[in-house]
């Protein structure tokens, strides 16, 4: 009996939170022709019993979550049992208000965000002067501008830039605009966006200034994957819309429609889509299709692919000794050993030895050591050699005569060397 009356008290009062998210859907959600079906079809549920045994409120909350995100296929639906932000909510008065409140952070969501860098996981230069900028998450710029400036201060004498947003799930826009404006000119007119609550649409544009200095010239791209969205997948729409990065990777989420929490009873909040990003010239958004990549890859090579695409588009733009002798490495990286054609390379040089030992090329020269000899894009082949990086490894050239039968070979070096070594 006792078994039977703690199960009984963990029923949640299901009919009720439903009626309210139904309701605050009705009044809310941001495609105004789809918001009543969306919340008809959960009332039915709730008439039908759906809901009514679900033992705990997290588990009812699960539930809803599903059934919204299937009903409506809008990924930012979300209902969580969260009596604290409800309770925050409630003394906002958010379920009557026409504009839902803007929270500030508690103290324990700031020491998180603090112990995560506010989303900025990692800043480097990468080989070729390239800048790495890994974000995370997009936190309030209230919060977030003195890291996001510092980042982009660091950024700033890089010759290209990568910003990787492969696993970032979204956050606020207020940084994503910060962040953009770095990119372009100030006053450009980036997204526009309808608000259901206010009834209105509204352009945002880049920033008057930044802190810092602009980075308008270096190639730019954008790392995306499946679990990149929102206003991760905002910031790289909106820069490949304007023809400003070329994005890489793989399809994003695809969650477009923005908005905020609402108290629906006992504990219980339902997070609303109100608001919603367009192009203001062709009116898409990256709802349900999600952020397309420009150069399609799996999202574990697509650091080493950009990586590879920004060099060249440094060495298109001023042919440089190091650029040019970086890139082949890096094509590598990216795509793996290039297709090569062994047959006629094998034979005596003038103190090297080549050979080929199940399909793999051998070097052997003054060191004593033997070497594999790895194919590269331009047509050298890399003298692998472990005790030095791979800028400093020397490279083959195979060179051949006038009938177009291999006739020497040519040892290449980092500093720009060549040493021409005949065949014997």
């Amino acid at each position: 009996m006792h078994s039977l009356l703690a199960l009984a008290s963990l029923i949640v009062p299901a009919p009720q939170v439903v009626e309210e998210i139904a309701q605050q859907i009705a009044d809310r959600y941001v495609l105004i022709d789809q918001a009543p079906r969306i919340a008809d079809q959960l009332l039915e549920n709730a008439v039908a019993g759906k809901y009514d045994k679900i033992p705990t409120p997290a588990k009812l909350a699960e539930a809803l979550t599903g059934d919204l995100r299937r009903i409506s296929g809008d990924l930012h639906f979300a209902v969580e049992h969260d009596p604290a932000l409800a309770a925050r909510l409630v003394a906002e008065n958010a379920a009557q208000s026409r504009k839902l409140p803007e929270l500030a952070p508690t103290a324990d969501q700031l020491e998180r965000m603090r112990r995560a860098n506010h989303g900025f996981r990692r800043v480097e230069i990468l080989a070729g002067n390239v800048a790495l900028i890994q974000i995370s998450a997009f936190e309030d710029l209230g919060v977030a501008s003195n890291t996001a400036a510092t980042a982009m201060a660091f950024a700033s004498n890089a010759d290209a830039v990568i910003v990787d947003v492969r696993g970032n799930p979204g956050g606020s826009g207020n940084t994503v605009g910060f962040l953009v404006s770095y990119f372009l000119a100030a006053d450009v007119e980036l997204m526009s966006m309808f608000d259901r609550e206010t009834g209105e649409t509204t352009v945002s544009r880049t920033l008057a200034s930044v802190p810092g200095k602009r980075m308008l010239g270096a190639p730019l791209f954008v790392l995306v994957g499946p679990t990149t969205g929102s206003a991760a997948e905002a910031f790289a729409f909106t820069l490949q819309q304007l023809g400003r990065a070329t994005v890489v990777g793989m399809k994003s989420v695809g969650a477009a429609q923005g908005g905020g929490w609402v108290p629906v009873g006992d504990g219980f909040v339902v997070f609303i889509p109100s608001f919603r990003p367009f192009n203001p010239r062709t009116g898409r958004n990256w709802e349900g299709t999600g952020v397309q990549p420009d150069e399609a890859t799996s999202p574990d090579r697509a650091l080493e692919v950009a990586h590879a695409r920004a060099v060249a588009a440094l060495d298109k733009k001023a042919t440089r000794q190091d650029l040019r002798w970086l890139l082949p490495l890096l094509e590598r990286a990216a795509s793996g050993p290039a297709e090569h054609d062994a047959s006629g390379l094998p034979g005596r040089y003038e103190g090297v030895q080549i050979t080929a030992v199940a399909g793999t090329l051998k070097f052997l020269g003054a060191s004593g050591v033997l070497r594999d000899l790895t194919p590269l894009c331009d047509g050298t082949f890399l003298v692998e050699d472990a005790s030095v990086p791979a800028t400093a490894q020397a490279r083959v050239r195979f060179v051949a005569g006038a009938d177009g039968a291999v006739s020497g070979l040519e040892l290449l070096t980092e500093n720009g060397e060549v040493i021409s070594r005949s065949r014997l």
